[in-house]
């Protein structure tokens, strides 16, 4: 009588290791992929929110001659820091500017978007801004910036090489975007008054 061989199901180790090792090679290419167009997800959607910022703040002084303030956030849902959302009493107010107040969900990294209405509101702040690297402030006082809370470094250059393409000087410190590696505070100049 004849018998038969009979195998085992299942893979060898061998077969394991080469599934591993292809998993490991497509992760280690995918992945870098993947967190590339996160980053510039983030960057972009930070910078429609500053267009849309930019073109509020303006139209804003332009009708009342004074600078707005729009903060995001559970506690600040009053109209003396909603200037861009909220009707305001205001002489010359024809808004609302922009089509909901600030929120996190303004922020790719889920947290503030603060719009204040001098260069030196807020802590901390830019105290100005150098719109040209020639190393001094040439936007200080009243004016707009808005500052958005916990952006990572590699967010904040992408941004600033969209908007700072030829100032020269340190990027942190010079033209429409500054940013405070301590605090990952970025600020983006909106306004000139």
């Amino acid at each position: 009588m004849l018998q038969r061989e009979t195998r085992a199901s299942g893979f060898t180790l061998i077969e394991i290791i080469v599934v591993l090792a292809l998993i490991t090679l497509l992760a280690g290419v995918v992945v870098p992929m993947v967190s590339g167009v996160s980053t510039q997800g983030q960057s972009a959607k930070i910078l429609a929110v500053v267009d849309t910022l930019k073109k509020a703040c303006s139209r804003h002084f332009a009708d009342t001659g004074i600078t707005a303030r729009e903060y995001s956030g559970p506690n600040y849902t009053t109209a003396n820091v909603r200037n861009l959302s909220m009707t305001q009493t205001t002489a010359g107010w024809r808004g609302p500017y922009i089509d909901h107040p600030l929120s996190y969900s303004d922020n790719p990294f889920g947290t503030y978007v603060h719009v204040y209405n001098t260069f030196t509101s807020g802590s901390p702040n830019p105290g100005g801004f150098d719109l040209v690297g020639g190393g001094t402030d040439t936007a200080t006082g009243s004016g707009n910036f808005v500052r958005f809370g916990s952006v990572p470094q590699n967010v904040a250059q992408i941004v600033d090489e969209s908007l700072d393409r030829s100032i020269p000087g340190d990027w942190m410190a010079t033209g429409q975007v500054e940013y405070d590696a301590a605090s990952r505070s970025l600020f983006v100049f909106l306004v000139d008054t």
